[in-house]
C-alpha cells in the first residue's frame, strides 16, 4: 500500500479576485465524492501595498489523499506526467514531500495543468517514509499512473 498520506493544495485570493471561483477551482483538485471531508483553512494576510490576500490551504488525508492524488494525475495531460516524471529529484525534499503546481485559471476552467508561474495552487502530496522509498513509489505511480 502507498505512504502518501496526506495532500495539501494552497491557493492566495488576491483582493481583485472572485473568492468563489478560486474555491472553485480549488475544488477541482478533489474527486467529487471526497470534497466533503475537505479540511479548508484561511488565514487573512495583507499584501505588500496593505491589500488583503486571502490564503486557502485545503487538506485531506488516508485513502482520501491517495484518492485525490490519482484523480489528479489522472487529469494531467501526458506532457505534463513526463515533465513531472523528468524533474521529480527536484520535486521531492528529504522527507519525501512532494511538490508541484497547478494553474488556479485552468482549475477553474475545469481542467488541471501544470504551471510553473505564479498565481497557481500549490500542491503537496505528504509521504510517510524516507526520501529515496517516496522516489520509488513516485516514478511507479508516474508510470503506471495509478496508487
Amino acid at each position: 500500500m502507498s505512504g502518501v498520506h496526506e495532500i495539501r493544495a494552497q491557493v492566495f485570493v488576491h483582493a481583485t479576485e472572485d473568492k468563489e471561483r478560486v474555491m472553485k477551482a480549488l475544488m477541482e483538485l478533489f474527486p467529487e465524492d471526497v470534497r466533503e471531508s475537505v479540511t479548508v483553512e484561511e488565514e487573512v494576510l495583507e499584501g505588500h501595498y496593505g491589500n488583503p490576500i486571502i490564503k486557502i490551504v485545503a487538506r485531506v488525508k488516508g485513502e482520501h489523499a491517495r484518492r485525490t492524488l490519482n484523480y489528479i494525475l489522472s487529469r494531467l495531460s501526458n506532457v505534463d506526467i513526463n515533465a513531472m516524471s523528468n524533474t521529480l529529484e527536484d520535486r521531492v525534499d528529504k522527507e519525501g514531500t512532494l511538490y508541484f503546481r497547478l494553474s488556479k485559471q485552468e482549475a477553474y476552467l475545469g481542467s488541471l495543468t501544470l504551471y510553473e508561474a505564479d498565481d497557481v495552487i500549490r500542491i503537496s502530496v505528504h509521504f510517510e517514509g524516507n526520501r529515496s522509498k517516496a522516489l520509488k513509489e513516485y516514478r511507479k505511480i508516474l508510470g503506471a499512473g495509478e496508487l
